[in-house]
């Protein structure tokens, strides 16, 4: 079965509804508006949408009875605190905050899908599980939406993110590592406090935590494979509020990135000693606060394949192009742990339009034309996993 056709009727569906819920974004853990104005559409069509994990959703099409498979078609909902410069006229109306990464995109794509699925949802040789993950900015909506029984009984699951730097219409879905872990970290470092006069009757934190910085970096230059990649990079350093008095702690804040699990798993160990040891070089003392957030993204060779068909059964081999991994994580692994599955870019750059910007940009804009293309391809992705459980009896 191709889906193209009938999901061409839905372009225009697709478009309003990103605009609809650009207009009203909501940070992680706050998507209420979204989650009903979600369950609304779904309702609409027909469906008996459920509210699971706080504000996520979840809602089934088919009968899973039919082949005993069931494929899960994942979009996350959450938005960013930024404040929107795009000047559009469906621009965010809730004042410092923004779908700056897309997923109102993500929103409409999966309602589109459900759109194509509910007419044809008769013709489904099993059953197609949409879910809409909140928390996903935060690293938390995934593993919220698996305890609270997303997959399962799910065999397979597939999900789209838009992606600013690939030309719009074309997908991107390599097997294999697709975008690395996301982990953050806090550093404290304590000193004694005095006058910046008499810095030998005291103890510097500014210059342990310089220290600390300049030999981790180092570290992981000479102690993690150079042909592997891994980022440590620090995003806030806080300390002291005067001119002439040495503070009683610093605290640094940053993240750091891999593809490896294996190599993952080594940072905390080499950061408490060096961050230790350092410290202790400055007779100061310093603490590691580690937070592990998303593992690395890694699609399934099979899953990968199967989608890059749907691609090229309704828009041809040219819509394929090859992306390189990404240092960005996503949570949409947590899911890879569980069943197998396949993450897919599409792109959205288009410079007549303006599309030019990065994701989390405050000037983030998408070529909306091509949305229903990922509508299509995750519905293809569906019926193709589903039809593959029928036999040769079954098709004569």
């Amino acid at each position: 079965m191709l889906v193209k056709e009938i999901g061409e009727r839905y372009q225009d569906y697709v478009i309003q509804m990103r605009r609809k819920f650009h207009r009203c974004p909501e940070i992680a853990l706050q998507e209420v508006k979204t989650c009903r104005m979600i369950c609304e559409e779904l309702q609409q069509m027909g469906l008996s949408p459920k509210v699971i994990c706080g504000t996520g959703v979840m809602v089934d099409i088919g009968h899973r009875s039919k082949s005993g498979r069931t494929v899960c078609i994942r979009a996350d909902i959450d938005a960013l605190q930024v404040t929107e410069e795009t000047g559009a006229a469906y621009a965010s109306e809730n004042p410092g905050y923004m779908h700056a990464c897309g997923h109102d995109a993500h929103i409409a794509m999966n309602l589109g899908c459900a759109r194509i699925l509910t007419d044809i949802q008769e013709q489904l040789n099993g059953r197609v599980r949409l879910i809409f993950e909140p928390a996903e900015e935060v690293a938390k909506g995934a593993l919220g939406m698996i305890a609270a029984g997303a997959l399962e009984q799910v065999d397979t699951i597939y999900g789209t993110h838009v992606w600013g730097d690939v030309p719009a219409g074309l997908f991107s879905a390599e097997a294999g590592p697709r975008m690395a872990s996301a982990d953050f970290f806090t550093i404290r470092v304590k000193g004694k406090s005095v006058h910046g006069s008499m810095p030998h009757k005291g103890i510097d934190p500014i210059a342990a935590a310089a220290a600390i910085v300049n030999a981790l970096q180092v570290a992981f230059h000479r102690e993690i494979d150079a042909a592997e990649p891994a980022v440590l990079s620090f995003c806030q350093i806080h300390g002291g509020n005067t001119d002439n008095a040495i503070p009683e702690e610093v605290t640094i804040g940053g993240t750091t990135r891999a593809f490896s699990p294996k190599i993952r798993q080594s940072f905390p160990g080499i950061m408490e000693r060096v961050i230790r040891d350092t410290a202790q070089a400055f007779r100061a003392e310093a603490v590691l606060d580690y937070r592990f957030g998303s593992s690395p993204v890694s699609n399934d060779p099979g899953c990968s394949a199967r989608a890059l068909k749907a691609i090229a059964k309704n828009y041809g081999q040219e819509a394929i192009t090859q992306q390189k991994p990404t240092m960005g994580g996503e949570n949409f692994s947590e899911y890879q742990t569980i069943v197998p599955g396949v993450f897919v870019f599409l792109g959205i750059h288009n410079e007549e339009l303006g599309a030019v910007y990065p994701n989390h940009s405050s000037h983030f804009a998408m070529d909306e034309s091509v949305l229903i293309r990922g509508s299509v391809a995750a519905a293809q992705y569906a019926v193709d996993f589903l039809e593959e459980g029928l036999t040769h009896e079954d098709h004569r």
